[in-house]
């Protein structure tokens, strides 16, 4: 498999992308990802690692303005509103 080029797989640039803060792999432009206060997250890290501190799914807002992949958690909206 060494010596084979893989032609299914695109040649997506990732170029400026942000690694996820709890499994450090870089978060793909469209996926589902979660700014918080800490960082950017993939958004299956941030539930996993909010259920298990929390023990509940944490509710996040969706994104506006064409971000709808990216969700904000809703603390960090009210303090950004604060702000504002």
């Amino acid at each position: 498999m060494d010596d084979q080029k893989l032609n299914d797989v695109p040649d997506v640039p990732m170029k400026g992308a942000l690694p996820c803060v709890r499994c450090h792999m870089l978060v793909a432009r469209y996926a589902p990802q979660v700014l918080a206060s800490t960082g950017t997250y993939h958004r299956e890290c941030f539930e996993a690692w909010y259920f298990g501190r929390y023990g509940k799914r944490p509710t996040l807002l969706a994104g506006t303005n064409g971000n709808r992949h990216r969700f904000q958690v809703r603390e960090s909206a009210a303090v950004k509103e604060r702000a504002a």
